[in-house]
């Protein structure tokens, strides 16, 4: 089996194989790479490596891990990202938690389709429709637009509202309009996140 890590942060030469591999597959409402939406932390797939950062409160947690920046000709790109939201199940008494929401800004994960981090909001509408705008946040990097396909579980932040605007991140959620509650706490923790460790 592939080492997680190596996921996160192989070189794009990967994704000239006709598809994704299992790890790095995007799967809607269900999964990113390992990592399992529905499970519990220690049976999700996370990564066993200790989070860079995290914030915890009222039994819901966010947990962000890094990956090494770019390289080749692509040394001065920044870390990439993987971030985490655990919370207790619906209902659930608290007695649980369970992965809800997985944002991922490597390029190594892909839709079977093709879609990935660095496609075209024009290529992500041709694929998926005219998704709403759920949220919009600013970040150390500009403001961020977040598509969702809520039916689906998926949803696309591009850092521009143009169909030439570029997706900076893919974010999985469970199926439903649940989610969309949890993206202004997505916007204000990923805000609040410590610079990235650049090697």
């Amino acid at each position: 089996m592939i080492p997680f890590a190596f996921l996160l942060f192989a070189p794009l030469t990967v994704l000239t194989a006709p598809g994704p591999a299992a790890n790095l597959l995007i799967v809607p409402g269900r999964s990113v790479g390992a990592i399992r939406l529905g499970a519990a932390p220690g049976k999700a797939g996370l990564p066993t490596a200790p989070p860079a950062a995290s914030d915890a409160a009222m039994l819901k947690a966010w947990a962000t891990w890094y990956g090494a920046p770019g390289t080749g000709g692509n040394r001065s790109a920044v870390p990439t990202e993987l971030d985490v939201y655990t919370a207790p199940p619906a209902g659930d008494d608290g007695s649980h938690k369970a992965v809800q929401l997985v944002r991922a800004t490597s390029p190594w994960f892909r839709l079977a389709g093709g879609l990935r981090v660095g496609a075209s909001l024009r290529a992500i509408r041709a694929a998926h429709g005219a998704l709403p705008l759920a949220a919009t946040y600013r970040l150390p990097g500009g403001l961020r637009y977040l598509y969702d396909d809520a039916a689906r579980g998926i949803a696309f932040e591009t850092d521009g509202p143009g169909a030439g605007s570029t997706c900076r991140a893919i974010v999985v959620h469970l199926p439903g309009p649940a989610a969309q509650k949890n993206y202004a706490m997505m916007g204000n923790y990923l805000k609040n996140l410590p610079p990235a460790p650049m090697k």
